[in-house]
């Protein structure tokens, strides 16, 4: 994921845009293939920095965030037009219904969860069609068209995927009928096989999976807690914001912080804990769950995931300090995994 261009938690040394530009050399020096470009009010316009990140890698593709209240979809298609016709490159999109509640009232966007992501379902389906090159037609309460079509088009726009967020019965809708991949921030993999894989599987859907998580691996488990809590320490307003997340309307943000505040805080510091960890989701600094230990526990974990199906792998969190103990969990994670012809990737 970019770094954020401001913090409440600390402050930055260096301006917003050396330190953009560092993270993305050290995700291409890594080897990964993608980053995540966030969305919300309170941080610089996605679609700017998609396209300073163009202009400074060679290979990185941004997995953008958009949200249909704030950006129509041809308006959209065509934002990924001009990045293609300038870097001869695609990217990616990160479809969110929108789960801030401040910011949906700030901006007017009165919609109910599952009015949001009927809305979602229709932005999908337009915004697929355009990149696909098809003639476009809708009438609805979201969106109208007649006949439009995107133009320029450049032929690399096949290769732009869909992301869906999905944990919700709509959002899993939506995910099923519109997504290239179906993004989750999971719940240990016993519970998320039988509540996104299974269902979804059962229901048809025919793409591949993703999940959002945080690694901290180190050779010595004990090192990797330690600096995991170092990292992400237990504070009053962390815990307090937690308790207020459980009446979040996101149901993947409500399902997390009710796992996080019954999570135990303070585990014996002489014992390697479970690997599946969210403390720093519980700390504030983090919106997804962390696997946390050594490469092989963190690597064992990952490869039950990356077996059933997921190929893509969105890090939250991260430091480029981490990321050769994050590639050595994923050695282990792929000596572990059989699935020929496929392979997962990091964001």
């Amino acid at each position: 994921m970019t770094p954020e261009s401001m913090s409440p938690f600390e402050e930055f040394d260096e301006d917003f845009r050396t330190r953009l530009t560092r993270a993305a050399a050290g995700y291409e020096r890594a080897g990964w293939s993608g980053v995540l470009v966030p969305h919300n009010l309170h941080e610089v316009d996605p679609w700017v920095v998609a396209a300073y990140l163009g202009s400074v890698t060679d290979r990185l593709l941004p997995l953008i965030a958009v949200q249909p209240s704030s950006l129509p979809p041809h308006t959209a298609a065509a934002m990924a037009s001009a990045y293609a016709t300038l870097y001869g490159r695609p990217l990616h999109f990160n479809l969110v219904a929108g789960a801030r509640e401040d910011e949906l009232r700030s901006t007017g966007d009165l919609l109910g969860h599952d009015e949001r992501y009927e809305r979602l379902l229709v932005y999908g389906r337009v915004l697929r069609g355009l990149l696909a090159g098809e003639e476009v037609s809708e009438e609805g309460p979201h969106y109208r068209y007649e006949r439009f079509r995107l133009e320029p088009r450049p032929e690399v726009l096949a290769r732009c995927l869909l992301f869906v967020a999905g944990s919700s019965p709509a959002g899993l809708r939506v995910a099923k009928e519109v997504a290239d991949v179906v993004i989750t921030h999971p719940a240990p993999y016993p519970e998320w096989e039988r509540d996104v894989l299974e269902p979804l599987l059962a229901d048809g859907y025919r793409g591949t999976f993703g999940i959002r998580i945080g690694i901290i691996a180190r050779s010595d488990p004990l090192e990797a807690w330690r600096t995991a809590r170092d990292r992400f320490p237990e504070t009053w307003r962390g815990r307090q914001e937690t308790l207020l997340k459980t009446l979040s309307q996101s149901n993947w943000s409500r399902q997390l912080a009710t796992r996080a505040v019954a999570e135990e805080s303070t585990p014996d510091a002489s014992k390697v804990p479970d690997p599946y960890w969210l403390g720093a989701f519980r700390n504030g600094r983090a919106s997804a769950p962390f696997l946390v230990g050594s490469h092989e526990d963190v690597g064992a974990r990952l490869g039950a995931y990356l077996a059933a199906g997921v190929e893509h792998v969105l890090l939250n969190g991260s430091y480029e300090t981490d990321h050769e103990d994050i590639n050595r969990a994923f050695e282990v994670a792929r000596r572990n995994t059989v699935r020929p012809g496929r392979g997962e990737e990091n964001e």
